[in-house]
């Protein structure tokens, strides 16, 4: 590939990234916010996790369900300057992004629970919200927002990068030839 194939290449990777990344960067539903300020009692933290939780839920999408290894890394270069100016802006937010991202990540990484993965980044959620001890109730809640979040940043990221088409009489693996 040459230098002009490469540069447009890259540039239309950058687009794609950058359409995706406008999904996970929205605010937080209206709805949402309400409902989780009425269960924590402070609207700032609320928002403020629900903000983190698509982040970090958009993240993991783009990790997992990707067609090509590097759009994680993509979209978290892309991000690093979103949450770069808030951290200038207040340093508690840049520390409370990263603290919150890596409870997210450890829920992920739990092995052997019972629990779904989307339920447990739900119980990260209500307790970055300030949720201490969450009825059945509210657990279930927070669990159907995740599986939004998931659901809506999976259907950006196929519309951003497009869906796997593969033949049916050929098995991936040997399309690595």
């Amino acid at each position: 590939m040459g230098f002009w194939s490469e540069w447009q290449a890259a540039r239309e990777r950058r687009r794609r990234v950058a359409s995706y990344l406008s999904h996970v960067l929205r605010e937080p539903d209206a709805e949402q916010l309400r409902w989780l300020s009425a269960v924590a009692s402070d609207p700032a933290s609320a928002a403020r996790e629900l903000r983190y939780a698509r982040r970090a839920v958009g993240l993991i999408v783009a990790d997992r369900d990707a067609l090509d290894d590097r759009t994680a890394a993509d979209v978290a270069h892309l991000l690093a300057p979103v949450i770069a100016s808030e951290a200038r802006q207040n340093a508690k937010s840049g520390r409370g992004w990263n603290d919150r991202w890596l409870a997210y990540t450890a829920a992920l990484a739990v092995r052997g629970s019972v629990e779904a993965p989307a339920g447990r980044l739900a119980r990260v959620l209500l307790e970055g919200a300030g949720v201490t001890a969450p009825s059945p109730e509210v657990v279930h809640q927070a669990t159907e927002m995740i599986q939004q979040y998931r659901g809506a940043l999976n259907e950006a990221l196929r519309a951003a990068f497009g869906d796997a088409a593969l033949p049916e009489d050929v098995r991936p693996s040997a399309l690595r030839t």
